[in-house]
């Protein structure tokens, strides 16, 4: 199989493991949301910020070097990485038990520091899966990855739904993923038939903290650019706001998240295959990036517009106060989804400090920007956020494309369709059912895949050219060429001879 179609393959796949969790995930968020309250939902986000920052500090990176390397010693640095990596899972437990009570003090509430024990157990198996999987991600040979992680995902959505049912409250949330994490990492082991050996390799600590220092200092400072809203929300506005603006916010990046975790899955390994070829680096890149706006933009566009039926319907009632927060976030999820493999084209380039620079001026405008927009309550914090993170992800994009010797201009004119489009549809479906569906909710959700069908559809008649160029280059990829003609018919085109 050819390096494209082995890719697309592995996207493939990963990409039906997270519909697969949607759904699930879906379901037991339903259930849950209706028994458990707003401020458990505030309890278990601060308590994931506190360990999150923590695990950031310690074990950032190592996973990226081992996909990184290639010389001829990488079964001495695996070894040497794998003891690494324990070491740090270690002191990051022995930080996170001693200083936990503090934070929980900070936050005013006892079980915090309960929730933080048991996310510890899950942290400690969940590193212990860094290395096997890295093996497989190096490989590309994502089946195991995607069979494994669906059946533990599924376990512990169903473990949660067990535990909440039983009583045990906020600590339904936490109580499955320490359950299952050791099983996991057990499965992963077997799988790749990988062992440690004794020797530390403590003589490649040094290369391995040479590479990672940039990605270790970016992704601390990105998690405190992506943590830092909720800092502010629950010492300022409350666990009950916490709540609420947690609850829109993975609504809002509902598309984003799993496509961020799949680009950095897949294309980290494709971009260091291909970064001695310039020409098919830059091509890999803008197809990368207008097969997302393809994805992400039509279904961002549809959650903005039935927000309020999805947060009602799903949710329940109780939880209304976090539909415009969750549409005004989809704005900056937009952006999110085409600058999210900016970071994997860092690091595969053996350019980290590039994105570390940008991360070390862009967090202080970012927390300052949160605090004053934490003055005007959840609102304040969504809007704030968005703008910010909009300009952040547009100078993202811009220092991405530089690299590999490209404007914002060939950006936009890969992406122009979806774009306009977006626009478009906002302004014409926002009119429509203000004006004749006001509170027609049931209508709003039933209209879920009317609104996305409409949006390509609207690209096929104004933008066919780009959208036939578009599938040509896809067609390239794709193992089995059903699935490309059933999406010519899909927009009544014609396949290109």
């Amino acid at each position: 199989m050819s390096l494209g179609k082995k890719v697309f393959t592995s996207a493939s796949l990963l990409l039906v493991r997270k519909i697969w969790g949607n759904i699930v995930n879906l379901f037991v968020m339903a259930f849950l949301a209706r028994l458990l309250t707003k401020e458990d939902f505030g309890l278990l986000a601060i308590s994931s910020v506190f360990i999150g920052i923590i695990n950031t500090m310690a074990t950032a990176g190592i996973s990226e070097y081992i996909v990184y390397y290639d010389g001829e010693d990488k079964e001495k640095v695996l070894n040497a990485a794998f003891w690494l990596n324990l070491f740090l899972t270690v002191a990051v437990i022995g930080v996170v038990m001693i200083t936990g009570p503090l934070w929980a003090d900070f936050y005013k509430n006892e079980k915090v520091y309960s929730l933080i024990l048991l996310l510890l157990v899950a942290f400690f198996f969940e590193m212990g899966i860094t290395i096997p999987q890295s093996i497989l991600r190096k490989q590309l040979e994502y089946k195991s990855i995607v069979f494994y992680s669906s059946i533990s995902m599924t376990a512990i959505s169903l473990g949660k739904l067990g535990a909440a049912w039983a009583g045990f409250g906020v600590y339904s949330l936490a109580l499955p993923q320490a359950f299952v994490s050791p099983f996991l990492m057990i499965a992963f082991f077997v799988k790749t038939r990988w062992r440690p050996a004794l020797n530390l390799g403590i003589s490649y600590y040094r290369q391995i903290f040479h590479y990672t220092k940039h990605i270790v200092g970016g992704r601390v400072l990105t998690k405190l650019v992506n943590e830092g809203d909720n800092l502010f929300v629950g010492k300022l506005i409350g666990l009950e706001g916490l709540g609420i603006y947690s609850l829109a916010f993975q609504l809002a990046n509902l598309v984003t998240r799993n496509v961020v975790s799949l680009v950095n899955d897949v294309f980290q390994p494709l971009f260091s295959k291909v970064k001695g070829e310039p020409d098919r680096l830059r091509a890999v890149y803008m197809r990368m990036i207008q097969f997302l706006s393809f994805i992400s933009f039509p279904l961002i566009t549809a959650l903005i517009i039935s927000a309020d039926s999805i947060v009602f319907f799903i949710y329940g009632e109780k939880w209304i106060d976090a539909v415009l927060p969750f549409q005004i976030l989809c704005v900056f999820a937009l952006g999110r989804s085409i600058s999210s493999p900016s970071s994997s084209l860092f690091s595969a380039m053996g350019r980290p400090d590039i994105g570390f620079k940008f991360t070390l001026y862009f967090t202080p405008v970012f927390l300052l920007s949160v605090y004053y927009g934490s003055f005007y309550n959840v609102i304040g914090v969504a809007l704030a956020t968005t703008i910010v993170r909009v300009a952040g992800s547009v100078v993202s994009l811009s220092l991405s494309l530089s690299l590999i010797q490209l404007k914002l201009r060939d950006l936009y004119s890969s992406i122009k369709s979806n774009l306009n489009v977006t626009l478009i549809m906002l302004i014409i479906f926002s009119w429509v059912f203000i004006n004749f569906f006001d509170e027609q909710r049931m209508l709003l959700l039933i209209g879920l895949p009317v609104i996305v069908y409409v949006h390509l559809l609207i690209q096929r008649f104004f933008y066919q050219t780009q959208l036939i160029l578009f599938f040509s280059e896809i067609g390239k990829y794709v193992p089995n060429k059903f699935l490309t003609k059933i999406l010519y018919k899909f927009f009544f085109m014609k396949p290109v001879v």
